[in-house]
């Protein structure tokens, strides 16, 4: 999960960002870190094998978890509508030979991070809408070392392609509007944490 936002002002370290972004950016690095080291998708050794279990693990945490956003979004109008990205996910494990019952199959995370609040929503998201920032360094080297593409099983981290900025521009605004409609930035930063620390664990078990 390389991260992007560091190389923009649209993310916690350009000369515009927020306090929020900045305390988002500050405060999760050292468990975003953590989670790009366990899953070495950017390694030179990184094999076929070894990327077909990063997408099972992907699999495994964002299926439970993107359930828990549809249902806290219902309740919390979000911005963007919400991407199906473990469908995209299913659709990679196919292209990289599971079957239907084999994906069915994998194992789900329990330890989800707590969604009970608008505060959880946003910084679950921070980290779900982020990692679409590094997907994009993340596409064309799977294409280089693995040989994967959007229809043969890169299509998670394709995600939406050119349109990804602007979608994480959007979220940002409609994650300032939370702030200044009275939400707790601590508790926000709180609930980034606790998404990346729950995905760390699920792929280090």
């Amino acid at each position: 999960m390389v991260d992007l936002r560091s190389s923009s002002t649209t993310d916690g370290r350009g000369p515009d960002a927020s306090p929020l972004r900045q305390q988002l950016k500050r405060e999760t690095a050292d468990l975003h870190r953590r989670l790009e080291m366990a899953l070495g998708l950017l390694e030179s050794e990184l094999s076929l094998d070894r990327y077909r279990r990063v997408l099972e693990l992907f699999f495994g945490f964002y299926a439970p978890v993107e359930a828990g956003l549809a249902r806290m979004a219902a309740a919390h109008p979000f911005a963007l509508p919400l991407r199906d990205r473990a469908a995209l996910l299913e659709s990679d494990l196919l292209s990289v030979g599971l079957s239907q019952r084999e994906i069915a199959d994998l194992p789900r995370c329990a330890d989800l991070p707590r969604l009970s609040c608008a505060e959880d929503l946003a910084g679950c998201l921070y980290v779900v809408e982020g990692a679409c920032l590094g997907g994009q360094v993340i596409a064309p080297v799977l294409r280089e070392r693995v040989g994967v593409a959007k229809d043969s099983g890169a299509s998670f981290f394709i995600g939406d392609a050119e349109g990804t900025r602007a979608r994480w521009s959007l979220f940002l605004a409609w994650l300032e509007g939370l702030v200044r409609a009275g939400s707790a930035s601590a508790d926000i930063v709180a609930a980034a944490r606790a998404t990346f620390l729950a995905f760390a664990r699920w792929v280090e078990r």
